[in-house]
């Protein structure tokens, strides 16, 4: 029997069951608006593309990405976008950005209101789009570090969270924090147990768990039944002379064992949304566990789970294909082109990942 015949009928016995996973799963796939930022689009036009691909909903993990401050607070704009949503067969789910107040970084959003007054006004949005979940973040990488400890932003979140308990239970609404490279997944497991499941779910990140030195496999046994939305990249983890390196890529160009860790969410989170957000161009980072400095951001590591991510990154390689990165030359216009070109390919690349690897 020739090599390409047997391939033949390996593909075709497999295709059955593919078929079957998919069917049987009742995943919802979808697009997290970031993916592609450099077209900037507004809702409308994501709408529209989400619909070409054939995507079941599109995420607006900021209000930013739906239109202007006053197209978001004129509720016929909100009406209108969902309409043309619903005339187009795109489910809508809401988000919003950094809600922590201890962040020093939530400055830079204050003119907008408290974090309470934030939330409120992205559960009035998600009331008209029919969104079941916000995603929003408590911050990043800096609150483990120059701007720690962890402690004090986790508190701060919780009492912000538990003052809109009775809004987002009105709404039928959970809030769903992101683990943003700022927690981890111990971390936001206590911070969801101690508001209530009720209200406060997860956007469960895969990308994100690299910057704290945990496998995303790991990340989803213990946030995927808590997920309520998702954000799905790939992502190559390799050896470094000072610990490890990561660089995101697309689906199927890393090496942290995607498609278990996709097919593991499907399990512990059955029926809720499977949203790609491939975010490429970007430079790898280094993960300086080796340095005594660099681990004082995470005293509860224990040695069993940073042997794990040891052995992760022993297993892994860097990425073996081409990228272009936007820092190289963010002035020229050609090159930006370019790379919101490499956005939308990463993606469909991506998308075509889930359906012929994984059977979705």
């Amino acid at each position: 029997m020739s090599l390409s015949r047997r391939r033949l009928l390996q593909t075709l016995a497999a295709a059955p069951a593919a078929a079957c996973f998919g069917r049987a799963s009742g995943v919802k796939i979808g697009m997290d608006s970031y993916t592609l930022r450099g077209f900037r689009w507004k809702a409308l036009e994501l709408i529209d593309y989400a619909a070409k691909v054939g995507l079941d909903e599109l995420h607006f993990s900021e209000w930013p990405h739906i239109g202007s401050y006053d197209e978001v607070r004129d509720e016929s704009y909100l009406r209108r976008v969902r309409a043309y949503a619903d005339q187009k067969g795109v489910r809508l789910e809401m988000g919003t950005w950094g809600i922590c107040p201890t962040n020093p970084g939530f400055k830079n959003k204050a003119q907008y209101g408290t974090a309470e007054e934030q939330l409120r006004f992205s559960i009035g949005i998600a009331k008209i789009f029919g969104s079941k979940a916000i995603r929003c973040v408590i911050g990043s990488g800096n609150l483990r570090r120059e701007d720690g400890p962890i402690e004090k932003h986790i508190e701060a979140t919780l009492q912000v969270f538990r003052n809109v308990r009775d809004d987002a239970l009105r709404a039928g609404v959970h809030l769903a924090p992101e683990n943003h490279k700022d927690l981890r997944a111990t971390e936001m497991r206590e911070l969801v147990e101690a508001a209530g499941t009720d209200y406060v779910g997860v956007t469960l990140d895969t990308g994100n768990p690299l910057e704290v030195l945990e496998d995303p496999l790991e990340t989803v046994e213990i946030l995927g039944p808590l997920a309520v939305g998702s954000h799905f990249r790939d992502g190559v983890l390799f050896e470094h002379p000072r610990g490890a390196a990561y660089q995101w890529t697309a689906l199927g160009d890393g090496s942290v064992r995607i498609a278990e860790v996709i097919r593991r969410y499907i399990e512990l989170a059955p029926g809720k949304p499977l949203a790609l957000e491939i975010i490429t161009g970007r430079q790898p980072a280094v993960l300086a566990f080796r340095d005594e400095e660099y681990m004082k951001a995470f005293p509860k590591l224990t040695p069993a789970e940073l042997e794990r991510f040891e052995k992760l990154a022993r297993q892994g390689h860097p990425l073996m294909a081409g990228m272009m990165i936007p820092s190289n030359d963010p002035e020229n216009p050609v090159f930006a082109e370019a790379v919101k070109e490499q956005q939308r390919v990463d993606f469909e690349r991506s998308l075509r990942f889930l359906r012929d690897e994984i059977g979705l």
